[in-house]
């Protein structure tokens, strides 16, 4: 390659990054890529991250000869069900963790003169005409913050039902039309590359199925210890503090610790013994994640040294949020099995580039 030719490509480069940073300062190109990233994007990676989820279900399906349509549909509905049951008793759980935190708040009504005592200062103050006309306008400035409020909610409300459907609608027709969709993938490639780009899909797919299926053992895992641990301590809540876990351990090494940012909170609001207790917890879950549950779930499939992953997370985490945390570790490993079947084609573009 000659070296016009390298300035030439220099100048393109550096045009494309100006042109980048400039369009990134225009508004409505920031909230037109905002909202792409908030309603495409993220159901795209949920809906993938599902669909490996659910996937080992569709398999038993299809290996029972039924339709790849009828297995996708029923899979579906039995995670639906599951689901809708797992909601359904995190609400009573949640209702009934809110009707002991209401007994609690009448006991110290009634220790400070009881419900009787506080409608008699109430029917005292009634007939001030100056507070009278502010609890008026109170009431008003109320009555229009909760309309304003249940609007928001109803918009909240659609926007939360037309995700979960698109992200549905996403798993189904992965399920359905997998093969397909690798077909589609293979026919972007050159023709020259049709042999490397079969192997770099289903290599990736492995890679992809490995990680999610396993970061998901994992997180189930290290819940149900950290539950057990828990009601072994006297640590009040256990379920939610469990459910906060499961969720977070998605996100690798960095998930487990922020989802101790609560239980700490509680532990020192209940005093030293308990920071004592849950520390001793802490370090017993992390010595057996690191050396019995990851090595046994995981295995090498990732084939990433954890500190090149603590740097990847904390990166993605900085300069993208949560979900990038969350979609780094993938995203890498797929690269690298790009590299590893296109790295002799990389090779020589970067010497003739140095030519």
């Amino acid at each position: 390659m000659s070296k016009k030719n390298v300035i030439t490509y220099l100048v393109i480069f550096n045009l494309f990054v100006i042109l980048i940073i400039l369009l990134s300062k225009i508004l409505i190109i920031k909230n037109f890529f905002k909202v792409i990233f908030a309603v495409v994007i993220i159901p795209v990676i949920f809906g993938v991250f599902l669909f490996y989820i659910l996937k080992p279900l569709n398999n038993i399906f299809l290996k029972k000869k039924m339709k790849r349509g009828t297995a996708a549909s029923l899979t579906i509905i039995i995670f639906f069900f599951i689901g809708a049951g797992v909601v359904k008793y995190f609400t009573d759980y949640f209702i009934e963790q809110f009707m002991s935190v209401k007994s609690i708040f009448i006991d110290i009504i009634e220790s400070r003169g009881g419900i009787e005592n506080i409608q008699n200062i109430v029917k005292e103050s009634i007939f001030n005409i100056n507070y009278y006309d502010k609890f008026l306008g109170d009431i008003q400035n109320y009555l229009s913050m909760f309309t304003t409020s249940i609007r928001k909610v109803f918009d909240k409300g659609i926007q939360l039902f037309s995700d979960i459907f698109l992200v549905f609608l996403i798993v189904f027709y992965l399920l359905k039309d997998e093969e397909k969709i690798k077909e589609s993938l293979e026919k972007l490639f050159p023709g020259k590359y049709s042999d490397k780009a079969y192997k770099v899909i289903e290599e990736g797919d492995e890679v992809l199925s490995s990680y999610i299926i396993g970061q998901a053992k994992v997180a189930l895992s290290l819940s149900i210890m950290m539950f057990i641990g828990y009601k072994i301590i006297g640590m009040v809540n256990p379920m939610i503090l469990a459910s906060v876990t499961f969720v977070l351990a998605f996100i690798p090494f960095i998930g487990f610790f922020i989802s101790l940012v609560l239980p700490y909170i509680i532990a020192i609001a209940l005093g030293w013994n308990m920071i004592l207790k849950l520390s001793i917890l802490v370090l017993i879950a992390q010595v057996l994640k690191g050396r019995i549950i990851v090595p046994l779930i995981m295995g090498k499939t990732m084939k990433i040294h954890p500190i090149t992953d603590i740097f990847l997370v904390v990166g993605a985490a900085t300069l993208i949020g949560p979900i990038g945390a969350f979609v780094v570790v993938p995203f890498y490993s797929l690269a690298k099995v790009v590299y590893k079947h296109f790295s002799k084609e990389l090779d020589e573009k970067i010497k003739e580039f140095r030519e």
